[in-house]
């Protein structure tokens, strides 16, 4: 039952709100405008104050941050997804494409050096019964 009552009265207070703004543009132009310009502004002092207390606390500047940033850009270039444009594709054969992205599997296969191999004693054989 509220939500009926609610809904016209937001409206209406909209209404008057947009029918004040439209009345003070025609009769008094300028400190309109001056009074827009200082909100706007004053939201912007208080967005760059926030922006640069929650950067601080995040560690934003600090080196070990930039080191991170650093790191992180590096791994994505390296580990990147080849993408074939479709008008190369189309210019070449399907077993030539075919071949290329074999090769490049097999090329990212043999370069992860993320990887190594853990070398264990494989002549032993375990006794799974027992525990």
């Amino acid at each position: 039952m509220a939500h009926k009552i609610i809904k016209p009265l937001t409206y209406f207070i909209m209404a008057l709100a947009l029918i004040g703004i439209v009345v003070r543009l025609f009769t008094d132009t300028t400190s309109f405008l001056m009074d827009i310009l200082v909100t706007v502004l004053f939201a912007a002092v208080i967005i760059g104050i926030v922006y640069f207390i929650f950067s601080r606390r995040n560690g934003g500047t600090s080196n070990e941050m930039k080191q991170y940033r650093k790191a992180a850009r590096q791994s994505k270039q390296k580990y990147k997804q080849p993408t074939t444009s479709s008008s190369i594709a189309k210019k070449m054969k399907p077993s030539t494409i075919k071949s290329k992205v074999n090769s490049k599997k097999q090329k990212q296969r043999k370069e992860a050096p993320h990887l190594r191999v853990i070398e264990g004693n494989k002549s032993k054989k375990k006794n799974r019964a027992s525990f």
